[in-house]
């Protein structure tokens, strides 16, 4: 007998003298798997811890396994907590953000990814879902209807689409200082 060359035994026929309704008793009756029911699978969801889940961002920020109008990271290489983060948004082309760099720093806080991070521009820039002192509106697009599966660069990705977007394509941009009450 090797690694499964090995025949099973075969059952007795009932010209061999066999029952046909009843197994040989020397084989295991074959037991369908239980079906799992959507309330089991949900309950059975794997909660990635928020350290892992920070990591597994960084790493992927730093592989650019991204699109490359997008880049972010930890704002300090020593920070453990993985709290505070840079990114960065090239401007989308033919808008008012053409050939402009944007700079954010986003906290994530101790509950994150449960509770969204904070995000604001560290430059002046005009749009309909940011503060005047740069900070993204807690109540806007994705930060507004935030989800666990939300990341750093669903974030990042949402504001340069927010760019494009009507409202805002065409809106006149500051010059680059820091925006009000960022000193």
């Amino acid at each position: 007998m090797g690694c499964g060359n090995s025949k099973p035994p075969e059952a007795a026929s009932p010209e061999q003298g066999g029952h046909p309704s009843q197994p040989p008793s020397h084989q295991q009756p074959v037991v369908p798997a239980p079906q799992a029911s959507p309330a089991t699978v949900r309950s059975d969801k794997v909660i990635v811890p928020r350290s892992f889940r920070l990591l597994d961002e960084l790493e992927k920020g730093q592989k650019c396994e991204r699109a490359s109008h997008l880049s972010w990271g930890l704002a300090y290489d020593d920070d453990i907590t993985l709290t505070t983060w840079n990114g960065t948004i090239f401007g989308p082309i033919d808008t008012a953000f053409d050939n402009r760099i944007y700079s954010l720093v986003i906290v994530t806080g101790p509950s994150y990814p449960d509770v969204l991070p904070e995000v604001r521009f560290t430059a002046g820039i005009n749009m309909t879902c940011v503060e005047p002192d740069g900070q993204v509106k807690p109540a806007w697009g994705v930060l507004g209807n935030w989800k666990r599966e939300y990341t750093i660069e669903t974030v990042l990705d949402a504001l340069r689409r927010e760019m494009c977007s009507p409202n805002n394509r065409h809106l006149q941009q500051p010059d680059t200082a820091p925006p009000a009450g960022n000193g």
